[in-house]
């Protein structure tokens, strides 16, 4: 469902129409898109153009050539809970709009590495934060990674900045890490909606996630697509 909604990222295309096209794509599947009146949120998938960090509603607004536009997909489907994300380019971006997306990707990844048993919930922020300074990006601090499984939001929160969570991992847990990395300043506001966080001087954000499982040698990615 990540993928689809992400397929359809074009100019010309409003963050509601996706909205509704996967909405009804994951209702086909037999599943129930989880944002959906979760705590009021009026979508079934959050959607981050540009400034916007994330718990973007969709709306009217127009994506135009050159955006980039986050995708937070997460159902509910026989009995557990799924959540991943990840930011997408609509038709040709400038090349730092390039590059802030292949590095919060790569943070992404270099968090995964880190989880095994045995490891210390700590890595995960370090290597968010490693990936980061690589072009002084912003880490975004005020929003986690989470467990996650039979209820949607559950401990541990998984930090993607430098910290000291002393949490160790085990087989079988399972969270999500999903690092958001600003341009400029990591700075931000909650418009009046309640929902939607934007970077307080304007520059643009990217945010991927997976769900990992940890695993008796390591880890297992259980948001991969197929």
């Amino acid at each position: 469902m990540l993928d689809f909604a992400c397929s359809l990222a074009a100019p010309g295309v409003s963050t509601d129409a996706i909205d509704a096209e996967v909405h009804e794509a994951i209702v086909a599947a037999g599943a129930y898109p989880a944002p959906y009146n979760y705590m009021g949120f009026p979508k079934s998938i959050c959607a981050a153009p540009n400034e916007v960090i994330c718990h973007g509603i969709p709306d009217s607004r127009i994506l135009e050539e050159g955006d980039i536009v986050s995708f937070d997909v997460s159902i509910y489907a026989d009995g557990v809970f799924g959540d991943n994300c990840g930011t997408v380019a609509v038709g040709a971006a400038d090349d730092a709009a390039n590059a802030l997306v292949a590095t919060t990707q790569r943070a992404l990844d270099d968090a995964l590495a880190t989880v095994k048993p045995g490891a210390c919930l700590t890595a995960i922020g370090d290597a968010c934060a490693d990936a980061a300074a690589t072009r002084d990006y912003g880490v975004v601090r005020q929003y986690c990674g989470h467990g996650i499984g039979r209820v949607f939001h559950a401990p541990p929160l998984v930090q993607h900045c430098r910290n000291r969570d002393a949490f160790t991992l085990v087989p079988g847990h399972v969270f999500t890490i999903e690092p958001m990395l600003t341009e400029r300043s990591p700075e931000l506001y909650v418009a009046d909606d309640g929902w939607t966080v934007v970077t307080r001087d304007g520059g643009r954000a990217a945010q991927f996630e997976h769900m990992v499982l940890v695993t008796d040698d390591g880890h297992e990615v259980l948001t991969l697509p197929e």
